[in-house]
């Protein structure tokens, strides 16, 4: 059984999946699974993944006959997969070469951890760099601004998982064209209680090109990002409710003195419901009202945020004279 199973949906995708799979293949760990489901690709995709099956008995290839969707594709493949560890590849992105022994080790020191992402770095189609997104590490901000839709907090393509969370099929809703990272994300918080962390080395890079699925579908994304988290707030009652106005203002980036103050009770109340329900710690709790403290601050006056930078510097330096 390989340690880790990587999986890979790809429709014609020939300009890009053999620079994909050479990063796997080209990982410091080596006790792995590539498979690559071709879904349906007109193109010369297949002809390219079978070659590499020929000459590396750790790549898998399936076919579908005809497209019927990249969950339906990755379905197939985490049927398939052997490994105690299972990840994603997209088969536009390129992995570094420390991307799968960080995240399997981080597992193996972290038996609490059930699902552990990475930063990421966004690249050009000539893999020239774009911009960074430093992703929160700690489980309890995670959660947190998943459910705001504040922050990007992970992103499933990078995510390693513990097989057993994958335990029933199908894993990603073949009904659901677009959305389903956010629907797995939700479905295993709330039936799995689930921790997830983030690792704060950018080892993935995330390709945007004409073609990349948030270029072509930035309105349907963007209504997934507001109603995909309804169903998840709802399951913790009026606290959830309460915060659906914060949603709605996605992205969050302003709000009033009254609006601040509206946020911090309807906050304070959803990070009680996450405790009962057991989707984040007793432990957690402190750092969420720190982190909620932080969030509103951000959406505060350019000039009152200066003023709470340079307050903080004050008391800092009085406390180490102090001392």
């Amino acid at each position: 059984m390989p340690l880790v199973s990587v999986v890979m949906a790809v429709y014609n995708g020939e300009k890009f999946v053999a620079e994909a799979i050479e990063s796997i293949l080209q990982q410091t760990l080596t006790d792995l699974e590539l498979l690559i489901v071709d879904d349906g690709s007109t193109d010369g995709t297949l002809g390219i993944v079978q070659d590499y099956a020929a000459r590396d008995d750790r790549v898998r290839v399936f076919a579908h006959p005809e497209n019927r969707g990249q969950p339906s594709a990755l379905n197939t493949a985490i049927a398939h997969a052997a490994g105690k560890y299972i990840t994603l590849m997209d088969s536009d992105d390129v992995s570094l070469p420390q991307r799968l022994e960080k995240q399997a080790d981080f597992l193996e020191a972290h038996p609490e951890i059930g699902a552990v992402g990475l930063s990421l770095q966004v690249v050009h189609e000539d893999l020239t760099p774009d911009r960074s997104y430093q992703l929160p590490e700690r489980h309890h901000a995670i959660v947190l601004h998943f459910l705001l839709a504040t922050k990007i907090v992970i992103k499933c393509a990078i995510m390693m998982v513990r097989r057993e969370y994958f335990d029933s099929q199908p894993v990603y809703d073949p009904g659901i064209a677009y959305g389903n990272d956010v629907k797995l994300f939700l479905r295993l918080l709330w039936e799995k209680r689930i921790r997830f962390a983030n690792i704060d080395d950018q080892l993935y890079l995330y390709r945007r090109h004409d073609h990349t699925l948030g270029r072509r579908h930035q309105p349907e994304l963007r209504e997934i990002i507001v109603h995909m988290r309804r169903p998840a707030l709802r399951q913790l009652g009026a606290a959830g409710a309460g915060v659906e106005w914060i949603i709605q203002r996605y992205p969050l980036t302003k709000l009033s003195w009254i609006e601040r103050r509206q946020a911090r009770r309807d906050i304070a109340r959803l990070i009680e419901a996450m405790l009962a329900h057991d989707w984040v710690d007793a432990a957690d709790v402190p750092l969420l009202h720190v982190e909620m403290r932080q969030l509103l601050e951000s959406t505060a006056p350019r000039r009152w945020q200066m003023f709470l930078h340079w307050y903080r510097y004050r008391i800092a330096r009085r406390i180490q004279r102090s001392a």
